[in-house]
């Protein structure tokens, strides 16, 4: 497993959004998926000037999100750190698609090469799994 920091993730949530800028101009809300996605999240959030809120799954897979009554309607931007099997990133989006979120892109900076149709819309494919700063 590869390590990465934080001025490594900032850096390639900095070129992802720049990359992507023009199909992200619409959008109206970051969702950041905790723990791992908060700090791509706020780069994200911080970058688009866009207002950030929080979606928690736990180990049973219940999804905690209290602002639906904030994304009715909106275009939103749910980050992760990293999709490793897609099981996360969708459980939360079909989520907030049903919390009535207008629609819903999804980013990560990174991305397992295995996980196929279940890829974010817009990150980076790798082949090695990574340890985050905020694992450690």
């Amino acid at each position: 497993m590869k390590k990465v920091t934080y001025e490594e993730v900032a850096k390639i949530m900095t070129d992802l959004l720049t990359e992507f800028k023009p199909a992200l101009g619409d959008i109206e809300f970051v969702v950041g998926i905790s723990r791992g996605g908060l700090f791509p999240a706020m780069v994200a959030a911080t970058a688009i000037v866009k207002p950030l809120v929080v979606a928690y799954i736990d180990k049973q897979d219940d999804v905690y999100f209290d602002r639906a009554e904030w994304i009715k309607g909106k275009k939103v931007l749910l980050v992760d750190d990293i999709v490793r099997t897609g099981k996360t990133m969708d459980k939360i989006k079909e989520l907030l698609m049903g919390g009535g979120a207008a629609s819903v892109v999804t980013l990560a900076p990174y991305c397992l090469e295995t996980v196929g149709h279940h890829a974010p819309n817009y990150g980076r494919t790798i082949r090695e799994d990574i340890i985050f700063p905020w694992d450690e």
